[in-house]
This record gives C-alpha cells, sequence and structure tokens, in this order.
C-alpha cells in the first residue's frame, strides 16, 4: 500500500507512475532508501521553513547565514555516502564475476545493499519479491554469497578511514573518495562531479525542479538558498541608494537650476567593494562555503547590483550631444562633458575593483600559500563577473567615449581639409609662402591640445580608445584628403613627403600620452599605419612617364606593386586623376560637394572605412563616362595623360575583388 500511494503522488493527477518508466516508484526500480531520502528532504524543508517564519521572521537573517555552512556539510554527507555506495559496487562486481547482476536503482546508488555491504537488505530479497535465475528458498545466502560476505568483511570496504590495511579492489575503487581535508577535498573529488547530478543531490538541494513536493511543501535546502540569496541581495543593494544623488540648486528667486547629479566618491566605491569581496568571502571553502556553485549564486546577486549601479550611472551622464564637448571659443572641454569624464573614471575604479575581487577574497589572503580549491574559486567568479565588466565597459562606450571621439574626430576633418587652400600648389611653395610645414601649423598642437585637456583626465584603458580612434581617423582622412590634392607637382609631392614624416611622429605622440602600449603600427591591425606608409611610395610612383606604355600595360605593373595591397582602391583611384586631362573632373567636383565633405562619405567619424569604397568606384566611372563624352567632342587635350581614363577602368573591379578576398 505504500509503494503504491508513493507511485499515485509520483504520477499527479495525472495517474500513477508506469512500472515501465524510470520511476522509483514502480516495482522494477524501487527503492526502499529513495522512499526514506526524499521524506527527510520533505521533513527538512518543513523544518528550515519553520525556522524562518519564526516569530514573524526575526530569525530570517540568522538562520538565512547558515547556508554556506549547512550546504557544505549535506555535500560532505552525500558525498561519503555516494562513495560508500560505489565502493560496494565495485566490491560487488569483482567478487561476483560470472555471477547475478543486481542493478542500481533509479536514483543511481547501489541496490545491493546500502549498509555495511550486506545484500540481505536487497529490495528483491527483504520484500519477498522472486529473482530471475535466483532460488526463492535461499535468497539471504545466494546474495551473501553475491556479495561477497564469506569472502570479505562487509566494515573492510565500506569504513575504509577504519581499515588501513584494506587491500585489492576495495581500495582501488575509493581513491578519489577518501577525504583528506573535510569539505575542501571531497567538494573537488572525482565522484563529487557525479553527485551534483545524481538524484539524492537533486531531491536534497531542490534543483532541476524539485523545489517543492507533489503537496507544496518545500524541500530539502531550498527554503535555505532562497533566504540566503535574498539576505545577500538586500546587502549588496542597501549602498546603492546613497549613489548618485540627485543634486538641487535655486536662484534667488527660488527657482529650480538643472545641476548635474552628484558622483560616488573613492570613499562610496571602496565600501562597495568590500562589501563585494565580504559576499564572496562567504563562498571561501575554507570558511565553510562548500562547493564552487556559491560562488558563482553570490556572483548573480553581484551582476544584478552591477546592473542597476550601471543604469544610475547612465540616467547621471550628461546628454552632451556632439556639438556640445568642448568649448568653439577656447576649445576647453564644456562643462557638462567634463562631468561625463569624471563618470567615466568612476566606472573604470568600479570596473578595477571587481576585476580584481576574485583574486583579493580566494587567493591574496593565503599567499604564499597555494590552493587548488582558491584557484578554481576565483576562476568560477571570474567568468561569473564577466557580464558585469562588459555592462560597464559597454556602458563608457556608448555614452561618454564614442561621442567625445566622433566631435573630436569632426575637429580633426575641419583641420586636415585646409589643405585644399592652396597649401601644395607649386607657386605658394616656389614664392616661400608656406614655410612651415602643414602639419606643424594646423594639427600638432590640435593633437597636444586633445592630449591635455581630455586623454589625460580618462584612464589609461579609456584613453588609449580615444587615442587610438583619433588616430585612425586621422589617417584615413589625411590620406584621402591627400590623394584629392591635384595638380601634384614635384616640388609638392617633397613637401607632402615631408608633412607626412610630421604627421606620424604627431600620432606617435598622441597614442603615446594615451597610455597604451601598443605602437601606432599595431592600430586598428596595423591597417591605417601600413596605408600610411604606402602612400609615401604611391607619391612617387613613375610608369606614367614611359608614353609608349598601354593602358593595360600600365595597370598590370602597378597591380603587381608591393604596396598596393595596403592602400584602399579609393586612394589609388583619386591620386591617378592629378596625371588626368582637366576634362577628367574630380570626384568631389562631380559631386558638387567640398573635399572634406566628399571625404567624409569615405572615412566615418568613428573610423569605419568599408562602407565608402564601393561609392567611390561609382563615382569614379561616373567621371570616365563624363570624360569620353567631352574627350569625343572636345578632342584637343593639351595637359594630362589620357590613359588616366582606361588605366582606371582597368583597375577599378581588380582591385575591389582584392579588397572582397
Amino acid at each position: 500500500r505504500l509503494m503504491e500511494e508513493m507511485r499515485r503522488k509520483e504520477g499527479g493527477e495525472g495517474g500513477a507512475a508506469s512500472d515501465t518508466d524510470g520511476s522509483p516508484w514502480n516495482r522494477s526500480n524501487f527503492s526502499l532508501f529513495w522512499m526514506f531520502w526524499v521524506q527527510i528532504c520533505v521533513g527538512l524543508g518543513g523544518r528550515i521553513q519553520r525556522l524562518l517564519k519564526y516569530d514573524s521572521g526575526s530569525l530570517v537573517e540568522d538562520v538565512a547565514a547558515l547556508y554556506p555552512a549547512v550546504r557544505a556539510a549535506s555535500l560532505e554527507m552525500v558525498t561519503e555516502l555516494y562513495d560508500t555506495m560505489q565502493m560496494g559496487l565495485s566490491s560487488l562486481d569483482d567478487t561476483s564475476a560470472g555471477g547475478s547482476s543486481i542493478g542500481t536503482g533509479a536514483s543511481g546508488w547501489n541496490a545491493t545493499g546500502v549498509m555495511g555491504g550486506s545484500a540481505g537488505l536487497e529490495d528483491s530479497v527483504f520484500l519477498g519479491w522472486s529473482g530471475s535465475g535466483m532460488d526463492s528458498d535461499d535468497h539471504f545466502s545466494r546474495a551473501d554469497e553475491a556479495a561477497g560476505f564469506f569472502a570479505t568483511n562487509a566494515d573492510a570496504w565500506t569504513h575504509v578511514e577504519s581499515s588501513p590495511g584494506a587491500t585489492g579492489a576495495g581500495d582501488a575503487s575509493v581513491g578519489s573518495g577518501t577525504r583528506s581535508g573535510g569539505a575542501t577535498a571531497l567538494a573537488t573529488s572525482s565522484s563529487t562531479l557525479a553527485v551534483f547530478s545524481s538524484a539524492e543531490w537533486t531531491a536534497l538541494h531542490g534543483g532541476k525542479g524539485k523545489s517543492t513536493y507533489d503537496d507544496g511543501n518545500p524541500m530539502g535546502l531550498v527554503p535555505l538558498q532562497i533566504s540566503f540569496l535574498k539576505e545577500s541581495r538586500k546587502r549588496l543593494f542597501a549602498p546603492l541608494e546613497f549613489m548618485f544623488p540627485e543634486a538641487v540648486s535655486v536662484d534667488e528667486n527660488g527657482v529650480a537650476l538643472p545641476v548635474l547629479p552628484t558622483l560616488p566618491s573613492r570613499y562610496d566605491l571602496a565600501k562597495l567593494d568590500s562589501n563585494v569581496r565580504d559576499e564572496l568571502a562567504l563562498a571561501d571553502p575554507r570558511q565553510g562555503g562548500g562547493d564552487f556553485s556559491i560562488t558563482t549564486m553570490i556572483s548573480g546577486n553581484i551582476v544584478d547590483m552591477l546592473h542597476e549601479f550601471c543604469s544610475s550611472a547612465r540616467r547621471s551622464i550628461s546628454d552632451t550631444g556632439d556639438d556640445r564637448v568642448f568649448d568653439s571659443r577656447t576649445g576647453s572641454a564644456t562643462e557638462s562633458m567634463s562631468h561625463n569624464l569624471k563618470v567615466a573614471s568612476v566606472m573604470s575604479i568600479l570596473a578595477s575593483f571587481i576585476r580584481n575581487a576574485p583574486e583579493n577574497t580566494f587567493i591574496v589572503p593565503y599567499r604564499p600559500a597555494q590552493s587548488p580549491q582558491h584557484e578554481e574559486a576565483a576562476h568560477s567568479c571570474r567568468m561569473a563577473l564577466l557580464p558585469a565588466l562588459q555592462e560597464i565597459e559597454s556602458l563608457v562606450k556608448t555614452s561618454i567615449l564614442y561621442p567625445l571621439c566622433r566631435a573630436l574626430n569632426r575637429q580633426m576633418s575641419t583641420a586636415i581639409v585646409k589643405m585644399h587652400r592652396g597649401t601644395y600648389l607649386q607657386d605658394s611653395i616656389d614664392d616661400g609662402s608656406q614655410s612651415s610645414s602643414f602639419v606643424q601649423i594646423h594639427l600638432t598642437d590640435l593633437y597636444d591640445k586633445i592630449a591635455s585637456t581630455y586623454l589625460s583626465q580618462l584612464p589609461n584603458e579609456y584613453a588609449s580608445i580615444v587615442a587610438s580612434t583619433i588616430a585612425t581617423y586621422s589617417i584615413y582622412s589625411f590620406v584621402s584628403n591627400a590623394a584629392l590634392i591635384r595638380p601634384l607637382g614635384e616640388t609638392s609631392r617633397l613637401k607632402l613627403t615631408q608633412d607626412l614624416a610630421d604627421f606620424e611622429l604627431a600620432l606617435e605622440q598622441l597614442v603615446f600620452k594615451g597610455g597604451t602600449s601598443l605602437s601606432l603600427s599595431q592600430i586598428a591591425g596595423g591597417k591605417p599605419y601600413a596605408e600610411l606608409r604606402a602612400v609615401r611610395q604611391l607619391l612617387f610612383w613613375n610608369m606614367l612617364d614611359d608614353k609608349k606604355h598601354s593602358p593595360a600595360e600600365v595597370a598590370k605593373g602597378l597591380l603587381r606593386e608591393a604596396w598596393v595591397k595596403d592602400v584602399r582602391p579609393s586612394t589609388l583611384f583619386h591620386f591617378l586623376f592629378s596625371f588626368a586631362p582637366a576634362l577628367l573632373s574630380s570626384p568631389h567636383h562631380f559631386k558638387r560637394m567640398d573635399a572634406g565633405d566628399y571625404v567624409g562619405t569615405l572615412v566615418k567619424l568613428d573610423g569605419s572605412i568599408d562602407d565608402g569604397e564601393a561609392s567611390a568606384w561609382m563615382t569614379t566611372m561616373a567621371c570616365c563616362d563624363a570624360y569620353q563624352q567631352r574627350e569625343s567632342v572636345d578632342g584637343r587635350v593639351i595637359e594630362g595623360d589620357r590613359r588616366i581614363g582606361a588605366i582606371l577602368m582597368i583597375l577599378g573591379p581588380e582591385l575591389l575583388r582584392r579588397r572582397r578576398q
């Protein structure tokens, strides 16, 4: 009757469990120990629930604090029982080779006997069920013989620690289960991995949907775990109440004035770091933290707390926009931008605390000693906290750094486009009106101001992002503008080459002041710097000097150059326009745009360039088509190489094909 009642509960309202399913209550898998274990878990859950509700919940905080120690003790108990039963199964396999095969229950535990290794408690014997291949009149003798009862004393392999002289298969089967350091050693033994997936631990811990029994009563440690996580969450979220408070200010008439929120101080962040490490310390293996899944549980609460912190920080960031980053008159950062830079510093300090919390909690206090358990706990914690670190980085980039980079790059574009104001015309170079380098006049001071005003106020990891983005955009923008210069004589090329050297030096200093260990050649995969170096060789490419070469020969010779692979197709197209007749309009003239606006379609303010190459080729083809029509009407070409149009039409498809590959 008891078995039928359990089967009915397990099957639910839909009917009783089948005799052929995997339920531990059917006849083939029925286990007295499993029934006993479930009742223990239900009783434990009820007792914990009553403790938590005692005196209107006055003991919740104290009871919840016991969860790590209770969980560690429970894991130690289950692991010890599991290892003992596995030893019994191993002993049975070794001593009954060729004998009857007695299966295990649905819980995965040895059904041939739990206590003392005696097979007399096997269900088919204890309940009087008939077993295949077994004489019903001699159940106990055959069971004892199968379990090796006459060959080996049960306690010799059941209680290993009290039997140092045990040898043979019993020792081999308990190698990983022998305890050398209490719960810490058990938590890392190989058998613990199997314990976590066993039905017994699931019932005790309440995982995999077994948080309550069929009648709704709490099961196992579930109430204690929920209370523990709730109290931990409460302690972690408590300091957030004082973070980013709204500042209030009124004028002499009592009218409220808009004021930027107050930012957390270093003391506030240190208090938050202390709370995080105190919570993580509850999962310390040496402090009764039990298995490493507690580390993941607490880290989940920390991630939730940091998400709330990031939400508050996002609300405190001033929406400066690209036009309110710096004062147009003085060039200094506005009050709103200075506030946002301080927010970035706050987030950097917090990210540093979170990044170092696992090591400072589990490893540093025990140095110079080294413990695999603490290393593993720190690693688990570090992995669990990654989402929070990624959210902090994403917040700073999208809300502070990227708007700042776009505003500064727009300022750089305005300065670079000034090279089209006759800087490299032959006449201005000959009369000495442009004695100084264009880079030294218009760009060097601007880079120094960016470094002193913005990069110096940012942490190194964020300053390097800004410096790298500005350097990438500056290189692509400078090269694209230089390729549009027309005409470009020999003296102009020499001056442009000198400016390229000064430009590279100015960018190296900017990247260095950004605090990054990367050089200019390592930024963005080295592609911007490779193009900057290749342009120097492009300026003195002279294959067009030989008028005997056909357009196809010139195109093939150009494609064989080693530096062509480092130059964008648009840069090469635009450079060839400087050799063309006046009838071949420049791309920006054809589209009736300023040179700076046209370059803006090729190079985005964030430094990306992929979207502009196809557009540049379409514009080039349109220019060549218009040139052919003009040439057919007016064939008097006095200056320029008439082969340029044909060369461009040959080069374009091949260069774009190579870029796609």
